[in-house]
């Protein structure tokens, strides 16, 4: 980073820090997330303000905004270096994002990835190919069933031996949206535990966050019952 910014880290940020933080988000048109426990932001050495921000909230990446001022300027890479630096200190170096799909490209400049979408909601994550590799993993772990059990594989088999390790699946990702996880867990984040941080609708933001988990929930499914 050049010698006109610096870090700087709350665990979260309280106090007037908070409140500035609040504001630079609200004016790009993000809230804030109350659930954050780790906040960095990139300070402009000269004028104090915040030239770019991203925050973490257990395995999740939340409320990334760089000023419109210091677009270009090569400042998502350096934090986004900063945070993972963050997340390898806890013991993972696999997080997940949420944000709209007009941003996708931001994002993917950021090196995260797509795992699935909807019109309202895109959710990411930092490892390029891991969920294909998670849905060859559950393919993988249902064959072994289908073997272990002695089952014809047809189309009823599949859909029972589906429902188990969805099920399962669920179980695992029951705490994965809350800020006391760091280890990642799965990718079934429970709808309420998806940020809207990025969504202005409030009103349908739980039906728009529910929509992106069933697409999941039916990708993995479908994945699972392929006999190909």
């Amino acid at each position: 980073m050049t010698e006109n910014y610096y870090f700087a880290e709350g665990q979260p940020f309280s106090g007037r820090e908070l409140d500035r933080l609040k504001a630079f988000l609200m004016g790009r048109g993000l809230d804030y997330d109350e659930r954050i426990t780790h906040t960095v932001c990139i300070m402009d050495e000269d004028t104090g303000e915040i030239a770019a921000t991203g925050s973490l909230s257990g395995i999740i990446l939340k409320c990334v905004a760089v000023s419109e001022k210091h677009h270009g300027q090569g400042l998502l890479n350096e934090l986004m270096s900063k945070l993972y630096e963050i997340m390898v200190s806890k013991g993972t170096s696999h997080f997940v994002g949420f944000t709209k799909p007009k941003n996708l490209p931001i994002f993917n400049h950021m090196g995260l990835y797509p795992i699935v979408s909807t019109e309202h909601i895109v959710y990411l994550e930092n490892r390029k190919d891991e969920f294909l590799k998670y849905l060859n993993r559950l393919r993988e772990k249902a064959d072994r069933m289908i073997d272990e059990k002695a089952l014809e594989r047809n189309h009823e088999v599949m859909e029972k031996i589906s429902d188990e390790l969805l099920n399962g699946e669920l179980q695992k990702c029951a705490n994965a949206g809350s800020p006391d996880t760091d280890i990642f867990p799965g990718y079934l984040i429970p709808a309420q535990d998806i940020p809207d941080y990025f969504i202005n609708d409030k009103k349908n933001s739980l039906n728009y966050r529910q929509e992106l988990f069933d697409s999941l929930k039916r990708t993995i499914a479908e994945a699972v019952k392929s006999m190909d």
